[in-house]
């Protein structure tokens, strides 16, 4: 299902309709004359009986009438967002959610500042290390303060949303979403690589809009992108190539070894405070006053209240818990890599991550459902109960199927594939006749590649245009970054048999014949940091000192030139961030009185 086809239009009004409703539900936290009454006994969301009571730390006390408003949110809202992210993919969480609409509010106002973050600033290089600390702080603010206290609720989400509109008018895009929300881990976790429903971006046509790439109406009624370029490798507009990019980084393993951690702990600490697992399925949402109890104890253990206040005792649970499959993640690592490395076709390291990032996320997405959702639907049917129980850990069931599938070099053959397939289409080369009767969409990827390679009228120049337009076809659509193209067309780069240096000189044709495009891949990393290595003085020593400069300022020559046997070689750079440009002593002081100016 591709859901990055509903038209804006109808997602605008849905997003109306779901801050509307949410702005309601805050506001019942404040206010609430009515739903009080579902909770009475023998009503909706009531006790069967007036008699029936809780247990709390050694003593039963009576289940009274409460609002409903933090029983909808953390009770049905929260799960709901879940299991939306697990199976229809961030492309419609992010298109829907409130605190995204919020965050954008000052751009339709045109308030909004111009700003993006930089690749070489420490948010970006830290960000899901902040969002992780986030998403751990308002686990610990719940449980200590705002899990039933309707009043606290109310002022932590209106902080929540005002924070959102504040960093929506101090950075351009969707800043918020990428680097300051702590739903963004849980939907890394949820929703990478791929929802159970979600859309395949990178097999789209091309210039299409996908997923949840930021987009507007245009007077004529047709959506056209609006991307600022606020996040290379981008999850709203290919959420796989988003993952694949950041696997190996170490705040990957710790969001999603430590994740699971900590769901399983936040639901445990209901039980370790109150001293009976059935404290969830009770019902209590009537304590109003959180702060009360900060400094009574946290632990109720077999009949004794321990002498660590609850302050303590709920941060303590939660970084034991995280920690512990933590360190478990890592140790079932090490010894999955000792046991891969006897294999006679041994998985790559990106493959053992993903498949232990998918069983994390299965395991942790059943413990959040099975320990802290399905104790409290018992103000449904037994039928209703059973239905989305099963329901539940049926699409995880099908995900988990799904994504354990999936690898980056699978990945990258469909993507490149479904690119080099188009490319060959606007070759002026009559391919039918070495075919046998089939199209160009009935090959294989294998079967282009070979093609591509090996066809007669194929020559080096069609070869190097195809490779060229492919990769400029990529940037168009935010695919890949200028710095990272080298390695993220290897694949199709060592299948074509073109070189490191042949790809230099192609980025840096395509950089020079499409400065707009060039300047919108510069969006994360400033101008004077792409650069590329490119002796433009060939009888230039080689102990010359290189150089930094932009892609715009250098000197190109044809592609055809690539084929002169007396073209000068060209150095592949040393660092995929920081291209070099090599030339003479005789130029360099002119150059950098040229970029001072």
């Amino acid at each position: 299902m591709n859901f990055a086809k509903v038209s804006e239009k109808q997602m605008h009004l849905l997003r109306w309709f779901l801050a509307i409703g949410w702005l309601v539900l805050i506001t019942s936290l404040f206010y609430d004359p009515i739903s009080a009454y579902l909770t009475e006994p023998h009503q909706l969301f009531g006790p069967k009986s007036a008699d029936t009571c809780f247990e709390f730390q050694g003593q039963c006390y009576p289940l009274v009438p409460y609002p409903l408003g933090a029983k909808i949110f953390w009770g049905m809202v929260v799960p709901l967002s879940i299991i939306t992210l697990l199976v229809f993919g961030h492309e419609v969480w992010r298109r829907i959610c409130p605190l995204s609409f919020f965050s954008q509010i000052p751009r339709a106002m045109g308030w909004q500042q111009k700003r993006t973050i930089q690749e070489n600033s420490w948010l970006y290089r830290n960000h899901l290390y902040l969002q992780s600390f986030l998403l751990f702080l308002g686990l610990n603010i719940r449980l200590l303060l705002v899990n039933s206290d309707r009043f606290l609720l109310g002022v932590f989400l209106l902080l929540t949303i005002f924070s959102a509109i504040i960093v929506g008018f101090l950075y351009d895009g969707k800043t918020w979403c990428h680097y300051f929300c702590p739903m963004a881990p849980v939907q890394t976790i949820y929703s990478e690589p791929s929802g159970l429903l979600s859309s395949e971006a990178h097999t789209t046509p091309s210039r299409s809009i996908t997923q949840s790439m930021c987009r507007t109406t245009n007077e004529s009624g047709s959506e056209k992108s609006t991307c600022v370029g606020c996040k290379s490798a981008c999850m709203d507009i290919d959420a796989e190539n988003s993952y694949w990019s950041k696997i190996e980084r170490p705040d990957q393993k710790l969001l999603r070894y430590a994740y699971l951690g900590l769901a399983i702990g936040f639901y445990l600490y209901f039980g370790l405070y109150s001293g009976n697992w059935n404290f969830l399925a009770a019902g209590v949402w009537n304590e109003t006053n959180h702060l009360s109890t900060l400094f009574a104890p946290g632990f109720y253990i077999n009949g004794q209240a321990l002498p660590i206040p609850k302050i303590l005792a709920v941060p303590l649970t939660l970084s034991l818990s995280s920690g512990i499959t933590y360190i478990l993640g890592l140790r079932i690592e090490k010894a999955y890599k000792r046991h891969n490395q006897k294999l006679k076709r041994p998985l790559s390291l990106k493959q053992i991550n993903h498949r232990l990032f998918t069983l994390f996320s299965f395991a942790a997405f059943n413990s959040l459902f099975f320990l802290g959702v399905y104790p409290t639907l018992g103000w449904l049917p037994w039928i209703g109960q059973q239905l989305l129980s099963w329901g539940a850990l049926l699409a995880s069931i099908l995900w988990l199927v799904k994504v354990w599938q999936r690898s980056k070099k699978r990945y990258l053959k469909e993507r490149d594939g479904n690119l080099l397939r188009r490319q060959l289409q606007k070759l002026e080369i009559n391919l039918s006749r070495h075919l046998d009767g089939r199209s160009l969409n009935e090959l294989k990827t294998d079967e282009l590649y070979a093609l591509a390679k090996l066809l007669p009228d194929f020559s080096n120049s069609h070869r190097l245009q195809l490779y060229s337009d492919t990769i400029k076809e990529a940037l168009e659509q935010r695919r890949v970054t200028i710095s990272r193209s080298l390695e993220a067309f290897q694949s199709l780069r060592q299948e074509l048999e073109i070189s490191k240096a042949e790809h230099w000189k192609l980025i840096e044709r395509i950089c020079q014949d499409n400065t707009k495009l060039f300047a919108v891949n510069l969006g994360q990393i400033s101008d004077t940091e792409v650069t590329v290595i490119s002796p433009l003085n060939p009888n230039a020593a080689q102990a010359d000192m290189t150089v930094k400069r932009p892609f715009s300022q250098v000197k190109t020559e044809r592609i055809a030139d690539l084929n002169s046997p007396n073209s000068p070689t060209i150095k592949p750079t040393k660092s995929e961030i920081e291209p070099t440009v090599r030339r003479s002593d005789s130029t360099r002081n002119q150059t950098k009185e040229n970029q001072k100016r």
